[in-house]
């Protein structure tokens, strides 16, 4: 999954790369941007938080022939239906989520409107339907035949969501979610006859989600931070008269709640507050790399995690984790008598340091456009030597050029030196970058690392690169200059054995200390481990 910030609010996107690839996205409004009406960063990072989540969840079991509706009214009421039921069916598989999920509501509650301060019939059931459906609970008063109405609607799309939830296939999911659909804008009377087809009773929604345009900043309601707190304050303590001392010992209701679930709401669990302290730790940029833009989308690991390259890297790496490497000769530091008795003509022995524990190592990734076709191996190649280097202590820096879906091209930065560890975040980014850069300007990339490279001295920088830069004669300057300062070598992959063949050629004629193509992701971790560990 590819987070995006851009746009005003949360969205979410499935969609298919030219390679034919399945992607999905989260589209999210930049931080910076997020204006809402709460009063601390923290309360602020729980809803954004909560939106991508809720995003994620859609992306899971939302099937795919409902995300389009040509019909606004039934795509809005539609909408109401399956945010309950993507969130019903995100707290089962994630039983933690439950206090944010509460929070998340505690906002939304506050915000909305009171129904009986809605003059016109229809917005105030569709109004109320929302928020009973959502929320579970109604704002304000509605007369008694309104209320029946609206609670019989509701009971009976509780009723047929546990009937579609036990479907197997979405095709059945979906003709059975748009009967629903057709059924409560029937049972509501919603859809006014002698309106124009695009008009409809939700107001702020458009062919969005009308709950989903509760979170978004320009979604206002007229309160201030204390306001929305009091209001929020006021949903937990009714809440709290509904919840149970202990979660019942069967399988759990999503919408079961307890008095733990509320006091976690109010307060936020220690996970979310140490991921918030972590999230918004901000360091000075050091001046040498101000010019290298931060990657901002984020996607999932997962695809990029290759077991088997981690077991092949990481048994290559294994006998040089204690730091040394026993190498017998004909000569040699020490007379070895278990070797002389083995064969007599090799009796020595010698210890080499062949270590990257604790090593610092700059990485430069060259995601150009000419990289696109192995884009995919070798975001593979990335996280996953990364991970295995990761676990033997080493010291990564990140930088590259190439395309971040949310910025556009850029020179990026991923992980500096003065970032202490190499996390999943990190990882994340990389998998988010695309191969799409208009050019391969590596001579400027080295150019504007070459002060950072000097003050930090890292034992090795390793290029990812296919040889090809737009200007030959600079790169091999480049390279130069900063092999006096740190050990240059670089790799690429070709598209087979004759590619990779030529692709070696053309990383050899540029200078490095080492260099090497291979013609495919499988036969790369025992090269990959000779370039980092000198021999």
């Amino acid at each position: 999954m590819n987070v995006i910030p851009v746009g005003n609010g949360f969205a979410s996107q499935r969609r298919q790369t030219p390679a034919g690839k399945k992607m999905c996205y989260v589209y999210v409004p930049p931080w910076d941007k997020y204006d809402l009406p709460l009063k601390a960063g923290f309360d602020k990072y729980r809803i954004y938080r909560s939106g991508v989540w809720h995003e994620a969840m859609h992306l899971r079991y939302t099937p795919q022939d409902l995300w389009q509706w040509r019909d606004p009214l039934a795509q809005n009421v539609f909408n109401i239906i399956e945010d309950r039921r993507i969130e019903d069916l995100g707290v089962e598989y994630w039983q933690g989520y439950v206090p944010e999920r509460l929070y998340s509501h505690a906002y939304g509650w506050a915000l909305r409107p009171e129904v009986d301060k809605i003059a016109d019939k229809r917005a105030r059931i569709a109004e109320a339907f929302l928020q009973r459906m959502v929320v579970g609970k109604v704002k304000g008063k509605l007369d008694k035949a309104e209320a029946d109405l609206v609670e019989q609607t509701a009971k009976y799309v509780e009723r047929k969501l546990k009937e579609i939830n036990e479907f197997k296939e979405d095709y059945r999911k979906s003709a059975e979610l748009r009967v629903v659909t057709d059924e409560v804008i029937k049972r509501l009377d919603l859809r006014d006859p002698n309106a124009p087809p695009d008009q409809n009773p939700f107001p702020n929604a458009g062919a969005k989600s009308p709950w989903e345009a509760t979170f978004r900043p320009d979604f206002k309601p007229g309160k201030t931070p204390e306001q929305v707190e009091e209001e929020m304050d006021k949903f937990f303590k009714e809440k709290e008269e509904e919840a149970k001392d202990e979660p019942s010992d069967e399988k759990k209701d999503p919408n079961e709640i307890t008095k733990q679930d509320i006091k976690a709401a109010r307060e936020g669990s220690a996970e979310v507050k140490s991921e918030y302290q972590q999230a918004t730790q901000t360091r000075p940029t050091d001046p040498a790399i101000a010019s290298w833009i931060p990657v901002v989308s984020h996607a999932s690991i997962q695809t990029y995690r290759d077991e088997k390259f981690i077991r092949d890297m990481d048994a290559q790496l294994r006998k040089w984790q204690t730091g040394y490497e026993t190498i017998v000769g004909k000569t040699g530091a020490r007379l070895s008598i278990p070797d002389y008795i083995r064969h007599q003509d090799e009796p020595f022995a010698t210890r080499l340091k062949r270590s990257v524990m604790g090593k610092k190592m700059l990485i430069i990734a060259d995601f150009s456009g000419s990289m696109g076709s192995r884009q995919e191996d070798y975001k593979k190649a990335l996280i996953s030597a990364i991970e295995v280097l990761n676990k033997v202590g080493s010291n990564i820096a990140f930088f590259g050029f190439g395309s971040d879906p949310a910025q556009g091209e850029i020179f990026f930065r991923v992980k500096t030196f003065e970032e202490p560890k190499w996390t999943v975040r990190h990882s994340s980014k990389v998998a988010a970058l695309e191969a799409d850069f208009g050019s391969t300007p590596l001579g400027s990339a080295y150019r504007h690392l070459s002060t950072y490279i000097t003050r930090h001295k890292p034992d090795i920088t390793v290029t990812m690169t296919d040889g090809e830069p737009d200007n030959v004669s600079d790169v091999m300057q480049q390279i130069s200059q900063l092999k006096k300062h740190t050990r240059m070598v670089a790799f690429g992959m070709g598209d087979g054995p004759d590619d990779a063949q030529d692709m070696a050629k053309k990383l050899k004629s540029l200078g490095y200390h080492k260099s090497v193509a291979v013609p495919d992701l499988r036969t790369l971790p025992p090269q990959l481990v000779k370039l980092m560990v000198p021999t």
